[in-house]
């Protein structure tokens, strides 16, 4: 038997199969998005099914379920025994609604950005946002409940794939008060409550966004361990902690105004204590997601945010006055940049 390093593949076959799949690429994940929004994993949830069954269930006739279940199938979320589907592992523990770790708001924030995306070229040439539908932004909305709720849900989702890992590369034992700046649905804050016991844990975020976050506190039962703070991280001070937490807020902000959070931040942090930027560093990154994530701030994010780099949010650091800078990764799409003053 040949296997494929001794057969007489031709590299520029192979190098031309990975650009149609990246030219196909959307095709993927718009098959997961509408299977999302058509609860079609609540369908198959605990259960096999024929395509007709799933169709009956989810409101689409047979043809089009066989078309969205062997695109599924292909990507290995469903998976088919003769003419029946169930679901894949994953897809019942990260898209079936009723699961603690559904990420359906993740999904449903990267469909709204898919649209978007569609107008890529045009943002490119005019550097500013697409204008259609809601914002990705670090813009202040103190009055916008829903905007408020639904960016909260995404950062759940979202934190699911780091929170817990931060916290592990991150050891504060030695730490008594953190605050966690910008923290949206405070699954990073309740995630260093968790790992350290010692730890008083102060989340803050816009008001609107504050609400929800007590929200989502009290129905993780860390409502005593995280106290939440409405109010705004350019302007108030928090000079009694001796940890303070940037996670995927920089990003947000153009060079500017991120480095002036970052000089903020250093007026009021005492001496010895320490700054945790959480962010996607291309430089540390083991999958592509953090190469590409300015694209999706660039159609959407109107205050100029991209992700900035590695030696951009080290120099800065440097700059302007903290030292013992060290740099780790916390997942395959994300790092930490840890420096004390």
């Amino acid at each position: 038997m040949t296997g494929l390093a001794d057969s007489a593949v031709d590299p520029t076959t192979l190098e031309v199969t990975g650009l149609h799949r990246l030219m196909t690429g959307y095709l993927s994940s718009s098959a997961l998005f509408s299977a999302v929004e058509l609860e079609l994993f609540d369908a198959l949830s605990g259960r096999d099914a024929t395509a007709e069954e799933v169709g009956a269930e989810v409101g689409i006739a047979e043809r089009p379920a066989r078309v969205l279940l062997l695109a599924l199938e292909g990507e290995g979320l469903v998976r088919r025994t003769g003419d029946r589907y169930a679901n894949s592992p994953v897809a019942d523990t990260f898209l079936v609604s009723t699961h603690p770790r559904y990420l359906g708001a993740l999904a449903g924030q990267q469909a709204r950005h898919l649209n978007k995306i569609g107008q890529l070229t045009q943002a490119l040439r005019d550097d500013r946002p697409v204008n259609a539908g809601g914002s990705y932004t670090g813009e202040f909305h103190p009055d916008s409940a829903s905007w408020a709720r639904r960016w909260a849900e995404v950062m759940r989702a979202s934190s699911q794939l780091m929170a817990d890992d931060l916290a592990s590369v991150a050891p504060l034992s030695s730490r008594r008060h953190l605050v966690d700046l910008g923290c949206a649905s405070g699954s990073y804050a309740m995630a260093f409550a968790a790992a350290n016991p010692q730890l008083t844990v102060t989340a803050v975020e816009q008001p609107a966004i504050a609400a929800v976050t007590t929200e989502f506190l009290a129905e993780a039962g860390m409502g005593q361990r995280v106290t939440v703070h409405p109010g705004n991280i350019f302007e108030d001070t928090f000079p009694d902690c001796d940890v303070a937490l940037l996670s995927h807020v920089i990003q947000g902000f153009g060079r500017t105004r991120a480095r002036q959070l970052l000089e903020h931040v250093y007026s009021w942090l005492p001496g010895g204590g320490e700054l945790l930027i959480h962010s996607h560093l291309p430089e540390q990154a083991e999958a592509s997601f953090p190469y590409q994530f300015g694209l999706i701030l660039l159609v959407n994010n109107t205050q100029g945010g991209e992700a900035h780099t590695e030696r951009l949010t080290t120099q800065w650091l440097q700059e302007i006055g903290f030292r013992d800078i060290g740099v780790s990764r916390v997942s395959p799409i994300s790092a930490l940049v840890r420096a004390a003053k």
